[in-house]
């Protein structure tokens, strides 16, 4: 659906908008964070996919989602994933906290998480309809605790989307953690998209 050259042209654009977050990100916990994005993929999903095969390999297992719905015409879902071993650390070094005796995640993880995770998702579908120059609304991020892939219907609740994979580093500390950003979109949806990263090629050429 999209070649090397958008990925990349893509990727590119979003960065941007991710170093912005990672500046956000920053000034509220009060040290450097840096937020990079290693690699972008679509993949148009159906039902009857084996979902194990689309995720990178470091999300085979419990994940904590935060996911935001945003847009009516150009419209669809995003989700920012963590390992749930990795949130935990993720949570104490942005809270400068003790590592916990238990992996549990307590109300002020997920409060940290939710503010994370709307900074994070924000920024990503900011990007978004920013190339597609329509201003996009978003719902205020809800926090879900799946075990994938066996959840993947819950957590790809409609049929035959596409998904824009978007794998982020996430650097604090010196702690490097892993995780991924999924966009759900419609064919319509992704066509629009496409149409605008061509256009950045265009100008780019001339």
């Amino acid at each position: 659906m999209i070649n090397e050259e958008q990925t990349d042209a893509l990727k590119e654009y979003m960065n941007q908008f991710i170093g912005q977050a990672a500046s956000l990100l920053s000034d509220m916990v009060d040290k450097k964070v840096q937020l990079m994005i290693p690699d972008i993929s679509l993949v148009y999903y159906r039902e009857e996919m084996d979902f194990e095969n689309i995720l990178p390999r470091f999300l085979h297992s419990y994940v904590v989602s935060s996911s935001i719905t945003f847009g009516e015409q150009f419209s669809g879902e995003a989700k920012l994933i963590f390992p749930k071993e990795k949130i935990k650390d993720l949570v104490q070094l942005c809270l400068d906290e003790e590592d916990s005796e238990t992996d549990e995640l307590t109300d002020t993880d997920f409060d940290a998480i939710t503010e994370i995770g709307n900074i994070i998702l924000n920024a990503v579908v900011g990007s978004i309809g920013n190339l597609v120059e329509v201003r996009l609304d978003y719902t205020v991020p809800e926090i879900d605790v799946l075990n994938l892939p066996n959840d993947a219907k819950v957590f790809v609740s409609a049929e035959n989307v596409y998904l824009l994979i978007i794998r982020n580093s996430f650097t604090i500390d010196g702690a490097n953690i892993e995780g991924a950003i999924i966009v759900m979109l419609s064919m319509e949806s992704i066509n629009e998209l496409v149409e605008k990263i061509n256009e950045i090629l265009v100008d780019y050429h001339e």
